[in-house]
């Protein structure tokens, strides 16, 4: 009697385990120039540069008010995080960590990814103020007194004022935030004191 060949085995062998052949496994993965995939994420993006807006849609002003207020958001985020990274960048690992890593099991991050982390959520808020910045004050929004109440309008308006101001300098007001926080621990770390020698 004639031995069946491998190859015929194999193929016998795949058909009862419901196997079938293939020629090869189709794999995407998302392209990163620096080979790390928690690299440069907020640099990868390519803007649009124009939009198709049938002419049917009616933006509603009403919309207006939490628009704003998420721009707002944006830019005192972009602050603090911008306040962050200076202040992070200027201690020395060395004093920080004896392996260069920070946090704990499951979080455990590299200083100088961190360093790149922040910085990656800077460019990110950056890019997502100016859209809504420029978004904001395009004239489809333009609150007139026949599209929102006025007392709405006003606030509208009031809104738009912090914004401009937040937008000229994002990181200054998050400066004089952190000051106001760091007088009140002063404040509060000096009665402790005055306190502790009261009670001696």
């Amino acid at each position: 009697m004639k031995k069946p060949s491998a190859t015929r085995v194999a193929s016998l062998y795949s058909k009862k385990a419901g196997m079938s052949k293939t020629a090869g496994e189709v794999r995407f993965i998302k392209d990163n120039s620096t080979g790390d995939l928690s690299g440069d994420w907020a640099y990868g993006t390519q803007p649009k540069v124009e939009r198709s807006i049938g002419k049917d849609f009616l933006f509603n002003a009403k919309q207006l008010k939490p628009l704003a207020k998420s721009l707002r958001s944006v830019l005192m985020a972009l602050g603090h995080t911008t306040s962050c990274y200076n202040t992070f960048v200027k201690i020395k690992s060395r004093n920080i960590s004896p392996d260069g890593n920070l946090g704990g099991l499951g979080y455990i991050m590299e200083i100088s990814q961190v360093r790149k982390n922040l910085m990656n959520c800077i460019e990110a808020l950056s890019s997502i103020s100016d859209c809504m910045y420029d978004e904001i004050l395009a004239p489809h929004w333009n609150p007139s007194e026949d599209t929102l109440h006025p007392r709405d309008r006003e606030e509208v308006v009031e809104i738009v004022d912090q914004i401009k101001e937040l937008h000229e300098d994002p990181e200054e007001y998050a400066e004089e935030a952190e000051k106001e926080m760091d007088a009140e621990l002063d404040s509060g770390n000096s009665q402790e004191d005055y306190n502790g020698v009261e009670d001696e």
